[in-house]
């Protein structure tokens, strides 16, 4: 079954989880079955980044010494939460307890991906859920890795970008909408780039996967 991750409206606020919050929200994953089952609270997987209503869970897992804990629809983990008055749904949230509790595997997914969805900075990253979007597809190849410089002040976009050379150093990273990145190849990488973008011609794209690494992955594509 398909995930089911849904944007969160700009205008939600992203959290800072403090270490009470933490273990707040890991007690509303357990013994929840009385709370959940049948209801139509709103609840979210931070294993798969889904959101469903409650009455949706159809696996439980058995628990020793109490209720049962509800499976995720979806994926089938049991990092199932529900909206509280302290704690309201947002994928944003989902994405915050992801990074937290499932680092690893992050960092495997995104090491792997050739796809991600384009965002503007990294409260949008959050909102949008892109770490639980990555892709890696199995028909693009990764063609190498460069660092980029930040611009300051000026964010931290990302997502799959367009490689644009102009002229006879520079190198434009445009998103889907067609804006310049705040962001440039460091100095003494630029060959690379150039030698594959000459190579490859359009088919050669770029990934921001991470808006904390300040890295190009350089995917060319394949129909």
């Amino acid at each position: 079954m398909a995930c089911r991750v849904v944007p969160d409206d700009p205008s939600v606020e992203v959290s800072h989880l403090g270490p009470d919050d933490l273990h707040a929200l890991n007690r509303l994953t357990a013994y929840n079955r009385p709370e959940l089952e049948g209801s139509d609270l709103r609840c979210g997987c931070f294993h798969c980044g889904s959101v469903f209503l409650a009455r949706e869970v159809a696996r439980w897992m058995a628990e020793k010494g109490g209720a049962d804990t509800a499976l995720c629809p979806h994926c089938g983990c049991d990092a199932v939460i529900y909206e509280t008055p302290a704690f309201p749904l947002s994928t944003a949230l989902l994405t915050t307890l992801y990074l937290g509790w499932f680092g690893p595997e992050y960092e495997e997914r995104k090491n792997a991906a050739t796809y991600a969805p384009s965002f503007s900075d990294y409260e949008d990253w959050l909102r949008k859920g892109i770490p639980f979007l990555m892709e890696s597809r199995p028909a693009d190849q990764v063609a190498g890795e460069v660092d980029l410089f930040r611009e300051p002040e000026r964010g931290d976009a990302g997502g799959m970008v367009r490689i644009e050379t102009r002229g006879p150093r520079d190198l434009v990273l445009v998103d889907e909408w067609g804006r310049s990145l705040p962001y440039t190849v460091m100095t003494g990488q630029h060959r690379l780039v150039r030698e594959l973008a000459e190579k490859h011609g359009p088919r050669l794209r770029g990934l921001i996967a991470d808006p904390n690494d300040w890295k190009l992955r350089l995917i060319v594509e394949h129909a």
